[in-house]
């Protein structure tokens, strides 16, 4: 993951801030958040929290948390035929899109908006990583 950080950074200066937390959890602590956080009770695939503060330990600005359910994403990368390390790069991404301010549920206007940015990072990811010649 660390890699997949480093090519976002790299693919564009997109926000002012230094980092983003990301928590990988199962299903059973991802459920407990959402039923705790969005009152929710179910798991879900892919959590973000605004946080926008310094981290005292670092004096670093810490845009957000991701967390991202590894049992959902395996299960969305069976079932879309895709390696699972390709829907977890997909939900941070998702994540991240959301720490932007976008909202797919504010309408369908809002949701296409979120999805064409949340392409053009992966885009930008995937030109980094090409570049490179690494995979993702």
């Amino acid at each position: 993951m660390r890699s997949v950080c480093a090519r976002l950074e790299k693919s564009a200066p997109l926000i002012d801030a230094d980092k983003v937390l990301v928590v990988f959890v199962d299903d059973p602590t991802i459920r407990e958040l959402n039923e705790r956080f969005k009152n929710v009770k179910s798991a879900t695939n892919v959590l973000s929290f605004e946080i926008n503060q310094t981290d005292p330990e670092d004096g670093r600005n810490v845009l957000g948390e991701i967390i991202v359910s590894v049992d959902t994403a395996q299960r969305e990368a069976e079932n879309a035929g895709m390696p699972a390390r390709d829907r977890l790069i997909e939900l941070f991404v998702h994540g991240f899109v959301h720490l932007l301010g976008y909202d797919h549920t504010a309408g369908r206007q809002e949701a296409a908006r979120m999805r064409r940015k949340e392409q053009q990072i992966l885009h930008h990811m995937n030109q980094a990583r090409q570049r490179s010649g690494k995979r993702a």
